[in-house]
């Protein structure tokens, strides 16, 4: 047993170290292009796998600093690396200029489409308190809202 908890201890920091280390890089606006239209592909076969692929970043779905999450129609996190189950609409999750991140990004979200939703944001990977605009690609599709998220550096 003591083996057992030694091995899993190993597997967890090993694969935490590597995450943070990619997250230290960007993800490009095409690589988040990318990354969604693949999350779409993956939804429409199958859904609930999907999204425990997205929050365990499995199979390569965190690249860089950029991860897909979704959200169930009340607002409710159902997929992503940190905050699941966090209700996005009960306040809380806001940027730094106070606006309900929940809200903005399901409301960018269409069938069929990207849509897009800027705001300022810190980059929690790093630990910095160095501001960012960030932008999130919104869609949905198969009754939920998801997206990926890219900083722009610039």
């Amino acid at each position: 047993m003591k083996i057992l908890k030694t091995l899993i201890l190993v597997v967890t920091c090993s694969t935490f170290f590597s995450v943070t280390s990619l997250a230290d890089e960007f993800g490009t606006r095409e690589e988040a292009v990318s990354l969604l239209d693949r999350a779409i592909s993956l939804i429409r076969i199958d859904k609930n796998r999907a999204l425990d692929l997205f929050t365990t970043g499995e199979g390569g779905l965190i690249q860089k600093d950029l991860y897909v999450f979704c959200f169930a129609p009340d607002g409710t996190v159902i997929a992503h690396p940190n905050i699941l189950g966090l209700n996005t609409f009960e306040g809380g999750f806001v940027d730094l200029q106070g606006t309900n991140l929940g809200e903005a990004l399901f409301n960018a979200a269409r069938v069929g489409q990207v849509g897009e939703a800027t705001y300022e944001y810190e980059r929690p990977t790093t630990g910095s308190t160095t501001t960012f605009r960030k932008t999130a690609l919104m869609t949905r599709v198969a009754g939920i809202v998801c997206g990926v998220g890219y900083y722009n550096p610039g």
